[in-house]
């Protein structure tokens, strides 16, 4: 690369320390500042990564930082003002947001708005669309090694995965691996009878639901359903003329394919990597704000489908009907139902799946 390198900024000192580390390795960039409502918590940051510039107001961060790129490393309910904000008012080239995208289809039409009308950039952070396997899977399946994909289905990790939480991963991940198809319509149900949490936002207990695509493929995917007879975290992929089969969620490495008068191999795509990953996803940024390349695999244009099945799976449990994508409704049918009193909790004590010692109220 030729030139300064891209001067970057970096919100939440908890998961905003992989994107430091991202910032750090990629030679592309370099951690300008970093930020954190809480002081401790921001010290702690700013030690970890040697920065010294340090910020407890984010648009105090904004306004005398001007940085290029932006990462924000908050919770969901925050993404959307704050993307606005940046976008509308600072204009970085780029922001690379935490998943997920927003916490309703409302909130993500309008930081995707922000940023087209003021050149921003928007990627969502679903790093694993970085890991070597999922492209594995990804090019086997486009160069047509099991047919046509006609059905897939996603089984949950053990427990406290919530749709938001490891939900929006899952779906990321396989949209990319089919090559990201456009979602048409959601039949789904939820469950929540205890008062769960995610990173202080509601949380269904468990869901289940089936999409199609304009591809034609339906996935069937569960979260956090009880256990059954088949190994768990595991992601199968059938088409006419073979499956594969993922097991270990994001976090293995062997690919299981099946094809036509083959019988069963083993493909090994190497040891994973999550820091690598979010390297590649700072360093694919980086490019793409540059103007070096016109697409990112996180392009928040894509994201959005994810987050239109993630709320169509609520508008479906709340209306009892398949929910037709894109949403006529903007908002949460999550909250909605829970203020509604569709949704009553009959076990009391309220507690996070992220923050266990979060204390009740």
């Amino acid at each position: 690369m030729s030139g300064q390198p891209l001067r970057a900024a970096v919100v939440g000192g908890h998961i905003g320390r992989t994107h430091a580390r991202g910032y750090l390795d990629c030679e592309r960039t370099e951690l300008a500042a970093v930020c954190d409502i809480d002081p401790a918590t921001l010290d702690e940051f700013g030690d970890e990564f040697d920065v010294e510039r340090r910020y407890t107001d984010y648009e105090t961060m904004l306004r005398q930082e001007r940085p290029d790129l932006l990462s924000l490393g908050t919770p969901q309910q925050l993404h959307a003002w704050m993307t606005t904000l940046a976008a509308t008012r600072y204009a970085p080239r780029a922001i690379v947001c935490e998943k997920p995208m927003a916490s309703s289809t409302g909130e993500g039409y309008a930081m995707l708005a922000a940023c087209d009308q003021n050149g921003v950039k928007l990627a969502i952070g679903h790093q694993g669309r970085f890991m070597p396997r999922h492209e594995r899977v990804r090019a086997l399946i486009a160069d047509g090694a099991i047919g046509d994909v006609l059905v897939v289905h996603a089984f949950p990790p053990k427990e406290n995965a919530g749709l938001m939480n490891i939900g929006t991963h899952t779906l990321s991940y396989l949209l990319y691996m089919l090559g990201d198809p456009t979602p048409q319509w959601v039949l789904a149900n939820v469950q929540r009878q205890t008062d769960r949490w995610e990173r202080g936002w509601p949380c269904e207990d468990l869901a289940g639901l089936l999409v199609e695509f304009d591809s034609g493929v339906r996935l069937s995917l569960e979260s956090d359903t009880p256990p059954g007879g088949v190994e768990r975290d595991q992601r199968l992929f059938v088409g006419t003329a073979g499956m594969i089969l993922l097991q270990g969620g994001s976090a293995g490495s062997v690919i299981q394919l099946l094809r036509r008068g083959r019988g069963w191999e083993s493909i090994d795509c190497g040891q994973v990597d999550f820091g690598a990953a979010r390297t590649r996803e700072i360093d694919a940024l980086a490019a793409w704000a540059l103007g070096e390349t016109d697409e990112h695999r996180g392009d928040a244009h894509l994201a959005i489908h994810v987050l239109e099945i993630l709320m169509g799976i609520y508008e479906s449990a709340r209306t009892h009907s398949l929910a037709r994508i894109p949403l006529q409704t903007k908002g949460s049918p999550l909250t909605a139902m829970i203020d509604g009193g569709s949704l009553p909790v009959r076990y009391p004590g309220r507690y996070d799946i992220r923050h266990r010692t979060a204390a009740a109220g």
